[in-house]
């Protein structure tokens, strides 16, 4: 069974020109290794499910407290999974000096 990635969902808040989290992932077989919006990296492409249902999602302003519905791709924006730290049972042991 392989992993899909976890993709964090951002967008780019018209009101205060900032970008904001929706605090929802979406799995992607293939999606991009830097911060794209859906139409970026899925122009020429079919979107898949997952990404389309993100269209009409509620969206809120941290900075001016509006809601308003995400209805751009060109605002919806994929953010890829950051590397996970090992955990300190897995991290490479320094050798001690004399």
């Amino acid at each position: 069974m392989t992993i899909m990635p976890a993709y964090e969902i951002y967008f780019r808040c018209e009101d205060c020109k900032r970008e904001h989290t929706i605090h929802t992932k979406i799995h992607l077989n293939q999606g991009p290794d830097r911060k794209q919006s859906l139409a970026e990296f899925f122009v020429g492409r079919l979107m898949p499910p997952q990404a389309s249902s993100l269209q009409g999602h509620k969206a809120f302003c941290l900075k001016t407290g509006r809601q308003f519905k995400l209805d751009k791709d060109e605002q919806i924006l994929l953010v890829p999974p950051s590397p996970r730290p090992l955990p300190p049972s897995q991290l490479p042991l320094i050798p001690e000096s004399n």
